[in-house]
């Protein structure tokens, strides 16, 4: 049977820098998103990018991502476009979604912009952050998450999960996972996302997407929320909202598409974070197979 492929792309948390170098001086998409958003996305990535080690502000890393992504995408070879499967982590699930043609790049850009500005709002009033829990599995992760009062936000890979909350869960959480041998590491980001801390964006993103027309993607795209193909454009509407304080089920949704016969992936956007994920839980499938 010859090997499917699935195109992914990123989400935030990607440094300033490389976020910066994935967009263009001059390219159609990015005029059209500078359109949609009222302002110059670059400008303000590279503005940004001067502050040092501080992470992007989340309203302009989601646009800036998105649109990065999709110019990758659009300016990619045929057979790199040639795949069975899209998926995106977090962010990346909207880019995924336009590439598949469940949206217009315009609308998703709309949908994109007015998620990041909800979701900055909600993240000033709550405070807190995310970090990196490594050397645990999801059970693992999800009971170091639980004593010290954070909640598990993403299941990125084997021995790889990430928790959300305040300041004084996280360094609670970081403790206990040296204390079971494992690590902890804070990660660039200005909000506790895919948390209850999110709830206050709910609303936002939901009538950006009310006013959206989404269709079915012409590519399948798997959810973060169930690590399936959406089925429906009512699912995808309800799906995304539910995402915004959900956990990211990437682990969960890489061995799926594995079952499903994909065994290689073209990493769209900046960074290289999430063909880094799919290659680890990859190879953690297959160092499994061999041992059992």
């Amino acid at each position: 049977m010859t090997e499917r492929t699935v195109a992914l792309f990123p989400g935030q948390g990607i440094p300033a820098k490389e976020v910066l170098s994935a967009l263009p001086e001059k390219h159609a998409l990015l005029d059209v998103a500078n359109a949609v958003v009222g302002h110059d996305i670059k400008r303000k990535v590279e503005v940004a990018s001067r502050r040092g080690n501080q992470p992007l502000p989340t309203s302009v890393a989601q646009t800036a991502i998105f649109a990065a992504g999709m110019i990758a995408w659009n300016d990619a070879p045929a057979h790199e476009r040639a795949v069975d499967f899209l998926a995106g982590h977090s962010l990346g699930e909207y880019t995924a979604l336009v590439a598949g043609g469940a949206m217009t790049f315009e609308t998703g850009m709309a949908v994109v912009e007015a998620r990041g500005r909800a979701m900055q709002i909600a993240a000033r009033a709550a405070g807190g952050g995310m970090a990196a829990l490594l050397g645990f599995s999801l059970a693992e992760a999800e009971n170091i998450a639980a004593q010290s009062g954070a909640v598990v936000a993403n299941d990125n890979a084997p021995n790889q999960v990430v928790i959300s909350g305040s300041e004084e869960s996280l360094t609670e959480a970081a403790a206990a996972a040296r204390s079971r041998g494992g690590r902890a590491v804070l990660l660039q980001v200005s909000g506790s996302f895919h948390s209850p801390s999110m709830d206050p964006a709910v609303f936002g993103l939901q009538k950006a997407l009310d006013y959206a027309e989404v269709g079915m993607p012409e590519i399948p795209v798997v959810s973060n929320v169930t690590a399936r193909p959406y089925r429906s454009p009512g699912e995808i509407r309800k799906l995304l909202t539910q995402q915004l304080t959900g956990k990211v089920r990437f682990r969960e949704s890489v061995n799926w598409l594995a079952d499903s016969g994909v065994g290689s992936c073209h990493d769209f956007g900046p960074g290289r974070v999430v063909a880094g994920l799919f290659a680890r839980t990859i190879e953690h499938r297959e160092a499994a197979r061999a041992g059992s």
